[in-house]
This record gives structure tokens, C-alpha cells and sequence, in this order.
């Protein structure tokens, strides 16, 4: 076995040791808790970061850490790294649409929680976005970047996108998975982690935030906010077009690569990672409707 395919297998070992331990505490323990849902949250954040994480760090300490350079990049590209986080919410939501026809009018495991709470304010605008981009882009990027930047962006984006299908549920695969590629690509690009952080809360802002304070108010408003948001989709995915040619990775223009897929989706800490994540999946979707 090579040193990428050691590296990797310690990244997927390490993510699924550190939500191993989370997910334990959130199919198994919670519903023996007789407490406030805020104090439950805050058991399973020192549970996946207080605990899980520092596991994270030591399983993958042997991993030589990348050379990341800090770079400029114009703000039109931000501009449209922005815009393409609506097509990234357009698309969740007809991947949602789909599984609700399959499943005959039922999702499960969707988000459920109030979103205008001052703590799940706090979690969703600035702890999440500082936490989960420190983590996915850039510890991902200090052990996977040298192995070259389009190995390191899928891999950040995937182990990033599939734990979602756990807490909130499959279409939110597809739509944290594009918000990934985004925020990685970047990292690359930039080396500066607070550009897809502040891109991180932006998009909980406009996607999450917002429609549920609309959801408060008028019906007709949320509708007129989500011609808003389709508009800005389409922006968002014409400019994509417009500029894919552009687009540099590895000093090619290729976004996929058969070879590099095969490097990830063959190493054996990313299938324990997989196997682990469908388990938790399968654990919780049958505890909470059994």
C-alpha cells in the first residue's frame, strides 16, 4: 500500500472513529436523557468535537501535513462560488421532491429543529461553518493536498456530504456534496480558511435561516423568497457553465477523474467509513419510527 492510500485510509478510519462515537450517542443515549434539547446538543458536540476530533487528530498525527499556499482570487469568482450555492439548494430540493414520490409522501430523517433558536443561531452562523470547515477542508487538506488538489477535493467533499445523510437525511447528500466541492475548491485556490467559512454561514443564512423566519410570517412572502432563490439557482448555474472551461484543478481542466475516483472509493478507511455511515442511517431511521 502506497502513502496516499495509507493517508487515506487513516482519514476515513479517523471520520468514522469521530462520528462513530457522535452518532452512538445520538441513536442510543439521547432518548434515555431526561433533558432539554439544548443540553442534549451540547452533550453531542463535546461527544463528536470534544472527544471525537482530538481521536481524529491522533489517528492521522503520522500523516506528513501538506504546503498550503495563501493566494488572491478575484471577487466575481466568489461572487459566483456564492451564487452556485442556490443551484447547490435548487438541486437538494428536487432530490427532495423525488424521494418524497418514491416514498409515498414521507422523508425521514429531515432536519428537526427550530432554526430562529438563539443556539441553533449560534451553531448554524458561526459555530458550524468555524468547526465543520476547520475539520472537512482544512485537516483534510493538511494530510490529502499533496497527493494533488482534485484528490483532496473530492475526498473533503464526500466525508463532508455523507454524514449529512445521517442527521438530516438522503437529498442532503447531493446538496452538501456541491456545497463541498465549492467551499474546497477555495481552500485550494485561496489556502485562506475563512473565505469558505464565512461562504459556510451564508449559505445556513440564506437556505435555512430565512426560509424558516418566512415560514413565520407569510406564505405568500416564502414563495415570492423562493422565486428568489430559483432565480439566483439559475445565475448561479449559468455562470458555472459560462466559466467551467476556467476552472483549474491540477492544472487541468478536469472535475472527475476515473482514476482518482477509483483511489477513493477502493481504500478501505473510506469503505469502513461508508459501511459505518449507511449502519447509523438504517440504526436511526428505524429508532425513530419503530
Amino acid at each position: 500500500m502506497d502513502e496516499k492510500a495509507k493517508s487515506l485510509k487513516r482519514i476515513g478510519f479517523g471520520f468514522a472513529t469521530m462520528f462513530g462515537i457522535f452518532w452512538l450517542y445520538s441513536i442510543f443515549v439521547v432518548k434515555n436523557l431526561n433533558i432539554n434539547d439544548t443540553f442534549i446538543n451540547i452533550i453531542g458536540l463535546v461527544c463528536l468535537y470534544g472527544i471525537g476530533m482530538p481521536l481524529f487528530i491522533i489517528i492521522n498525527k503520522g500523516i506528513s501535513n501538506s504546503k498550503i499556499e495563501k493566494n488572491s482570487i478575484s471577487f466575481k469568482t466568489i461572487i459566483h462560488c456564492f451564487l452556485l450555492q442556490f443551484t447547490a439548494t435548487m438541486l437538494m430540493s428536487l432530490a427532495v421532491n423525488i424521494v418524497t414520490q418514491i416514498s409515498g409522501g414521507k422523508i425521514t430523517n429531515q432536519m428537526n429543529m427550530n432554526v430562529l433558536a438563539p443556539f441553533n443561531l449560534f451553531l448554524l452562523l458561526i459555530f458550524n461553518p468555524i468547526i465543520e470547515e476547520f475539520v472537512f477542508r482544512k485537516l483534510v487538506a493538511d494530510k490529502l493536498l499533496k497527493y494533488g488538489e482534485l484528490f483532496y477535493i473530492l475526498t473533503s467533499s464526500f466525508c463532508f456530504a455523507i454524514v449529512h445523510g445521517v442527521s438530516i437525511g438522503i437529498p442532503q447528500i447531493l446538496y452538501t456534496f456541491i456545497l463541498g466541492l465549492i467551499w474546497s475548491y477555495l481552500y485550494v485556490r485561496t489556502g485562506k480558511l475563512m473565505i469558505p467559512i464565512v461562504l459556510h454561514s451564508l449559505s445556513n443564512l440564506f437556505s435555512g435561516i430565512i426560509i424558516g423566519l418566512l415560514q413565520g410570517i407569510s406564505q405568500e412572502v416564502l414563495g415570492m423568497y423562493g422565486m428568489f432563490m430559483m432565480l439566483m439557482a439559475i445565475v448561479g448555474l449559468i455562470c458555472f457553465i459560462k466559466n467551467k472551461k476556467k476552472i483549474s484543478i491540477d492544472n487541468e481542466n478536469k472535475l472527475i477523474k476515473k482514476s482518482v475516483l477509483k483511489d477513493i472509493f477502493t481504500n478501505k478507511g473510506i469503505i469502513i467509513y461508508i459501511a459505518l455511515t449507511v449502519t447509523m442511517f438504517v440504526l436511526k431511521n428505524n429508532t425513530t419510527f419503530s
